[in-house]
């Protein structure tokens, strides 16, 4: 699955400290519920994702402090800002797994606006420096904007097997779809248009009507904190969208982990 095929390419670290870490966020992301994620892929997803944190040169290394507040140039990314990318990156993998199943193959053979479509511009990048002037966002939120812009390019790079679409449309744009399945930007993994939201409501009646809401009030709101980047609610109201029509039986049952998801 691409998805883990790139979690198992990174690197991390092997030192006693990082495990410790590493342990600690595995510990703290499986005691939470990921409504289409076993528990078996929720820590194998944060063990990789989260050693690399720990390794790279990202935002937040140098002279970064942790939730002692004290600075420690030794270890990687701190606590608050690699957690906040590691659960945004958890959340996001389960809206790829809704939209494998409900909307990619709308975009792919139904858009209106081929070949760019909705892709016809740097939605990929999570904060202008308008939205900086505008919204004020936090701190933390402007850090993980930071880092999801370096997390984008790795991913992006791994998962370049199409040819690229030109300078006209978003960097992560290829010949056979977009490239990235984790660190999308908020705007762009909840972006439903006119088209894909119509039908939705046609093929799922009124349960689609909370999801195709919900993700519009998300690709809409501004991120002032880290908090703001997703919307948890989301993927209990896909549930509810596919079990209505018999799509998706109890709790996701037939299409956990990330089974359909492609490189659409």
């Amino acid at each position: 699955m691409p998805i883990d095929g790139w979690l198992e390419a990174l690197p991390g670290r092997e030192d006693r400290t990082a495990d410790r870490h590493v342990a600690d966020d595995v510990a703290l992301f499986a005691g939470r519920d990921h409504p289409l994620l076993s528990t078996r892929t929720v820590r194998h997803h944060v063990s990789r994702l989260s050693a690399h944190l720990l390794a790279g040169e990202v935002p937040g290394r140098s002279g970064s402090t942790g939730s002692s507040g004290s600075a420690n140039p030794s270890r990687g990314m701190d606590d608050g800002l690699r957690r906040a990318l590691v659960g945004y990156s958890l959340y996001t993998r389960q809206l790829d797994m809704v939209q494998d199943r409900a909307t990619k193959h709308i975009c792919r053979d139904g858009c209106e606006r081929p070949p760019l479509g909705c892709c016809n511009r740097s939605h990929n990048v999570v904060f202008s420096l308008s939205d900086i002037m505008m919204q004020h966002p936090t701190a933390l939120a402007l850090r993980m904007g930071d880092a999801l812009a370096r997390l984008q390019a790795e991913e992006g790079t791994h998962h370049a097997h199409g040819a690229p679409m030109g300078e006209r449309g978003c960097p992560y744009l290829t010949a056979t779809g977009c490239t990235l399945h984790l660190f999308k930007s908020p705007l762009c993994v909840h972006y439903l248009c006119p088209t894909v939201a119509d039908a939705l409501n046609a093929a799922h009646g009124p349960e689609a009507a909370p999801f195709v809401a919900g993700m519009r009030r998300a690709a809409n709101r501004q991120l002032e904190r880290s908090s703001d980047f997703m919307d948890p609610s989301l993927i209990e109201a896909a549930l509810r969208m596919f079990a209505a029509d018999g799509g998706a039986g109890n709790g996701g049952e037939g299409w956990l982990d990330g089974e359909a998801s492609g490189n659409a």
